[in-house]
């Protein structure tokens, strides 16, 4: 093989240079002969081999090499053109005749354009949409790439606007650099393009927050101070020169407490200033000032802390107002206060004695005439006591009313939630409604859905009160036709149902001008010297009230000749047991209350001479023993000396000794004998107040006997 190679290499060799071949062959054929020609070839051939074999690894080397550098070269060139390409900036790369020959996807969506429409346009190509931020044309040797080549370094933050089809208006900072060739000549020169359109909008908005707030410190109608951590007056504001007496320049850098503060208050103030710097705000304080003069003023401060771009804080944000006199307002509303208190207590005196006073006599009025009535008259005497009576109740009634509003307004009226059966409480008000309507001749309707339960918890009386107020009214403006009382369930709430009753009739109906009106107090729609209907006017404004306590809402709609309809709701809650008795155990208890009634002692306490004949009377009829007092001593010298009753009915109010002192006396003797109260006063806590002194019971005059019969077998009975 070693042959072949050599001689192939030589056949080589003549090819390219015979005659240099043909010398040199024969001159080694002449020096060493024949023999030596093949040794000298295949010396030769193993040579060429070898420098070929150097040259074929180095050449492959070479390759490698070579592949490498264009891979890592290619590799940078894909980060570059990634980085460029998904930069949050535009990018345009533009030759030395200002032909762009690169731009990103920003650049182009800055512009408005793609990518390939922007390839090979000029810089200042209209279609760029190129302005000055004013919206004017833009100077061409002011353009970023102008500049570039006419100064040949890079210019920055170049600004310039586009304005859209639309009217909106991006501005743009551009920033360019030269790239030179190695000739020294500027070859392309790239240009960053920002949207800094929102910023530049923050930087106009922190602007104007800087001047509006260098503007708030200045003519702000509070007191605007600030303090460094240490303490020193850092800004002082005109209304704190003009509050305080000093000027700002007097007063910056000077220590606040030493300054303003009385000494006895720096340890409170420190800690004060303390809690705020470690990020702990202050709202409406108060405290003392010393002002220039040493007058002293009564200052309400907020404070809080203001924080540095690191988060440090670099002091104390105090904003005051003067008080002083407000302090000396509120100093004199407490006054006011306390005499409007006391006036308030004064007429709630006045309204409990005046209730006493007047109901005192409507009850002898009205006891006298159920007595009378009783005894042998004629038809004529009947029926002037029956008028009498009525006139007494009807005022009454008034009275009634007028107290409810006066608990209403001093807000101490309050309910009595309880067990109640809606049946019976609304039967019982059409006893009393259908009376009425059958005087007039007008027919009285009530219907109950039968998705509405028969017991709940609430008050029964009020809510019973709100019914007979509308549906009397009713009746009172109906002259024919009817008056109808329903009673619906329409929901429910979280602790039981919410009822809507509904008073219809074909009365007279209300105009719109006057409906208005309706539900305020005092108010009748027909007064004048011709009214026809009589009232108060207080019985709507009441039960507006009332429905309101209950958690509901009342309406109407009218029409004048057609008549009117009251909606109103209550919230009433889930009644637990249930509000039926038992008729068996009623009627038993009943017969054991009347048999306790057997020489049942009553010890009558009362000072009115009518009320005393009046009640004495009908408890004489109904078995019972009365011996009668008329003050508290002598009710205590009769339990002293004879101790021999059952039971007391107790007036509250009597002379020498009313009936709540003589019951503590009688409970602080160790005495338990039931003392049943009895009393025309009205307001709101006086039952409380009279059950607190020890007495069991609480009967309101004018009395009804038979609650009085009642609650004095159930104390007899107890006793027993």
């Amino acid at each position: 093989m070693l042959r072949s190679l050599s001689f192939a290499l030589s056949m080589v060799l003549l090819s390219y240079t015979p005659s240099f071949a043909e010398g040199w062959i024969s001159t080694a054929l002449a020096e060493v002969g024949t023999a030596n020609l093949d040794r000298l070839l295949n010396l030769m051939a193993g040579i060429v081999i070898s420098v070929l074999l150097i040259f074929i690894v180095f050449l492959f080397q070479n390759i490698v090499k070579r592949r490498m550098v264009e891979r890592e070269l290619q590799r940078e060139r894909d980060l570059m053109g990634s980085i460029m390409e998904t930069s949050p900036m535009g990018i345009i790369v533009m030759d030395q005749n200002g032909v762009i020959v690169f731009a990103n996807d920003q650049a182009a969506r800055v512009h408005g354009l793609s990518k390939d429409n922007m390839i090979g346009l000029k810089y200042n190509d209209p279609s760029l949409r190129i302005t000055a931020p004013d919206g004017s044309a833009f100077p061409e040797e002011r353009l970023a790439f102008s500049r570039v080549m006419k100064i040949r370094n890079a210019v920055l933050d170049i600004r310039h606007a586009i304005h859209w089809d639309d009217g909106r208006q991006v501005l743009l900072s551009i920033n360019a650099s030269p790239l030179f060739g190695a000739n020294g000549d500027i070859q392309k020169v790239v240009a960053t393009v920002e949207d800094i359109t929102t910023r530049k909008k923050v930087e106009e908005a922190l602007k104007d927050s800087a001047y509006r707030f260098r503007s708030l410190v200045k003519t702000a109608e509070s007191v605007i101070i600030l303090l460094s951590p240490d303490r020193k007056i850092l800004e002082f504001n005109r209304l704190a020169e003009d509050l305080f007496g000093w000027s700002r320049h007097e007063v910056l850098g000077r220590d606040f407490f030493e300054l303003f503060l009385p000494e006895k208050s720096w340890g409170e103030a420190s800690q004060q200033l303390s809690t705020v710097l470690s990020g702990t705000p202050l709202r409406l304080f108060e405290n003392e000032v010393r002002i220039r003069g040493g007058k002293g003023l009564t200052m309400q401060w907020s404070l809080s802390r203001l924080l540095g771009t690191t988060g440090d804080s670099l002091g104390v944000l105090a904003v005051g107002q003067d008080i002083t006199d407000r302090k000396i307002f509120e100093a004199e509303l407490c006054e006011a206060r306390d005499a409007a208190e006391e006036a308030n207590r004064a007429k709630s005196e006045f309204l409990a004695n005046m209730s006493h006073e007047i109901r005192t006599p409507i009850s002898a009025i009205i006891g006298m005439s159920e007595l009378t009535l009783c005894t042998d008259l004629d038809e004529e005497q009947k029926g002037y006591l029956v008028t009498v009576r009525k006139a007494a109740e009807s005022l009454l009634s008034i009275i009634n009313d007028i107290l409810d509003l006066s608990k209403i307004e001093a807000r101490k009226m309050e309910l009595r939630l309880e067990d109640f059966d809606l049946f019976d409480m609304l039967e019982k008000q059409r006893s009393v409604l259908r009376v009425q309507a059958e005087e007039k001749g007008i027919e009285l309707r009530t219907t109950i859905s039968n998705t509405v339960s028969r017991c709940y918890i609430g008050d029964s009386l009020r809510l019973g009160q709100i019914i007979m107020n509308l549906a009397g009214n009713s009746i009172k403006f109906t002259d024919k036709g009817y008056v109808e009382v329903s009673v619906d369930n329409i929901g429910s709430w979280e602790d039981g149902e919410i009822l809507q009753f509904t008073v219809k009739d074909t009365g007279i109906g209300i105009s719109e001008d006057k409906a208005e009106k309706l539900f305020e107090s005092f108010v009748q729609l027909n007064a004048g010297y011709s009214k026809k209907h009589p009232g108060s006017g207080l019985g709507l404004a009441i039960s507006r009230q009332l429905v309101e306590m209950m958690g509901g809402k009342i309406s109407f709609s009218s029409k004048v000749g057609w008549g009117c309809e009251f909606i109103f709701t209550v919230k009433l809650q889930f009644s637990e047991g249930s509000c039926v008795e038992d008729v068996a155990e009623l009627v038993e208890e009943e017969e054991d209350l009347t048999r306790s009634t057997a020489a049942a002692r009553v010890l009558l306490a009362e000072d009115n001479a009518t009320n005393q004949i009046f009640i004495s009377h009908f408890l004489t009829e109904r078995g019972f023993k009365i011996e009668t007092a008329e003050n508290g001593i002598e009710v205590l010298e009769m339990l002293e000396s004879r101790d021999q009753f059952d039971v007391i009915l107790m007036d509250v109010q009597m002379p020498e000794m009313d009936g709540v002192q003589a019951t503590k006396m009688i409970r602080d003797a160790g005495n338990d004998i039931p003392i049943i109260a009895l009393t025309a006063y009205a307001m709101e806590g006086d039952k409380e107040k009279f059950l607190d002194s020890g007495m069991d019971a609480y009967a309101s005059k004018p009395v009804n006997i038979d609650e009085l019969v009642f609650l004095i077998n159930k104390y007899l009975a107890v006793k027993k």
